[in-house]
């Protein structure tokens, strides 16, 4: 590919001609890849790439129709790097904040996308050099061979949620991030008026009860105890403590679950290895180590506050994401993505790498069954395989919703690129799925009500073409998953992990 490059060229027009040959059919995805940078030859490297614009646009290349009921922005946060100052980054979860909010009004669409502009990252633009150490990456000595020791960012980077008049940036390294609604940004960090601990690290998957208003969080406090520490945040702002469960490590403790009466987390055999990581011999990644002659354990805990943890252990399995949870006759069912094997690990760490480490087992989208009177598992069902990323309607949270909707791969060497969007109906048990066009990877799919009857609604997805090297945002009916629209960018940047839509606010109109 280097003689397809003209020295009459500037990189950037280099860039648009081979991503134009690709949108032709004259060169294939992967060569569009290998074209534009000394990369891996994959999609998913392509699509979670360093962002390449930063800015505010009217998306004005529009296939099908913009919904004229579709009122307010998605918002979404992203690693918005795949190198830093020269230095390749290792982990998938590297790179600063990337935050991009796509406006809808009278079925029009706008987007603003920009870096999140924190002191950190403004010091290293300063510098000209990497240095803070990333989750997976450390950074080099500086020039005159001093080691740079374990400073990190806390990344804002995995999900972004609305609250208490502004945005949080969230990444559960540390505390959230506040962001300014409207202009992105950055504000500092954000202890919810004084009430969460500096010791405390908060989630980046809060949940939301509709029903009640009611929204939790929690976090595994830095420091000897270990507690998991599980808050209801309040309407003022500020957090009420409601449980302190010490877990006897520092475990990876990503998502939770909200049923009518109770939380549930699922706990992977997965902790940091201290000594390892203050040692400050590799990256916080490295010290993070699967144990899979240890229980996962299921910690049931009452949303009042009050009575004695249920703790139901199981053979190791590894997790990161949940569906939905609800209760029925004393029992609790629980909606999860299991693996039985921890090197989804590996896989995330070999993000940089020409070949990506495959996971031996595919994960899978469990039902659990658990008696609260007897604190036992009754039963465990799959009903898919090669599923991530599980959203509902929202507005079911708590109870028995009839359709989960997940994002999973096609590509069996490359299963970090998303190709395709599966509905569950899971009072049917059957599965509906729509795939993405060869050459193109999918976010996460983000659920957005259309009226007051439940699971009638639009579904938001983000992709990546790799042949136009552009970012686009689908828009397909919840219940059909029928396509409507899908509003091109003409812009690449990388299609991250969790968003959500907030009615009724507009950012980004130009």
């Amino acid at each position: 590919m280097k003689g397809l490059e003209h020295p009459g060229l500037t990189r950037r027009d280099f860039g648009r001609l081979v991503a134009t040959m690709g949108a032709l059919g004259c060169i294939e995805p992967h060569t569009v890849a290998r074209a534009l940078g000394n990369s891996p030859k994959r999609l998913s490297w392509m699509a979670y790439r360093t962002a390449g614009a930063e800015g505010t646009w009217e998306l004005t290349d529009v296939e099908g129709t913009v919904p004229k009921d579709l009122d307010g922005t998605l918002f979404r946060v992203a690693p918005g790097q795949s190198e830093n100052h020269g230095v390749v980054l290792q982990h998938l979860f590297d790179g600063d904040a990337f935050l991009s909010g796509f406006g809808f009004r009278d079925g029009k669409v706008s987007l603003t996308a920009r870096f999140l502009e924190t002191p950190q990252r403004r010091e290293e633009l300063d510098a000209g050099r990497m240095l803070y150490s990333e989750f997976g990456t450390a950074p080099p000595p500086s020039p005159d061979g001093v080691k740079p020791g374990l400073r990190g960012k806390n990344q804002p980077s995995v999900n972004v949620v609305p609250w208490d008049g502004r945005l949080l940036g969230l990444s559960e390294g540390g505390h959230p991030t506040a962001i300014d609604r409207d202009t992105f940004a950055y504000q500092g960090p954000w202890d919810f008026h004084g009430t969460l601990p500096s010791y405390i690290p908060f989630t980046a998957h809060p949940k939301v009860d509709p029903a009640t208003g009611e929204a939790y969080g929690f976090g595994v406090m830095q420091g000897p105890a270990l507690t998991l520490h599980v808050f209801r945040m309040e309407p003022d702002g500020k957090l009420t403590e409601l449980h302190a469960v010490p877990q006897g490590g520092y475990f990876m403790i990503h998502d939770m679950l909200l049923s009518e009466n109770h939380f549930a987390f699922i706990i992977p055999p997965v902790r940091f290895e201290l000594a390892e990581l203050f040692s400050g011999k590799g990256s916080p990644a490295d010290a993070l180590q699967y144990f899979e002659s240890e229980p996962t354990k299921i910690l049931v805990l009452r949303r009042d506050g009050t009575g004695d943890p249920i703790v139901v252990e199981q053979p190791a399995n590894m997790v990161f994401h949940n569906g939905n949870a609800w209760e029925k006759d004393g029992k609790l069912y629980l909606d999860t993505i299991l693996s039985p094997h921890g090197d989804v690990l590996e896989l995330l760490h070999s993000f940089a790498k020409e070949k990506l480490v495959l996971p031996e087992a595919d994960q899978q989208l469990t039902r659990l069954e658990i008696d609260l009177a007897q604190g036992k598992l009754l039963s465990r069902n799959v009903f898919a395989e090669d599923q991530e990323f599980p959203r509902y309607d929202i507005r079911d949270t708590g109870r028995d919703a009839r359709y989960l909707y997940t994002m999973g791969s096609g590509i069996e060497e490359d299963p970090l690129a998303s190709t395709f969007l599966a509905r569950h109906d899971l009072h049917a048990g059957t599965t509906a799925r729509v795939d993405a066009e060869p050459g193109r990877a999918l976010g996460e799919t983000v659920f957005v009500p259309r009226s007051q009857r439940a699971d009638d609604g639009w579904l938001l997805l983000q992709g990546y073409d790799a042949r136009r090297d552009e970012n686009y945002l689908e828009i397909r009916d919840a219940e059909t998953l029928d396509f409507a629209s899908r509003a091109w960018t003409g812009q690449h940047f990388p299609l991250g992990f969790h968003g959500n839509f907030v009615s009724g606010v507009h950012v980004g109109n130009p």
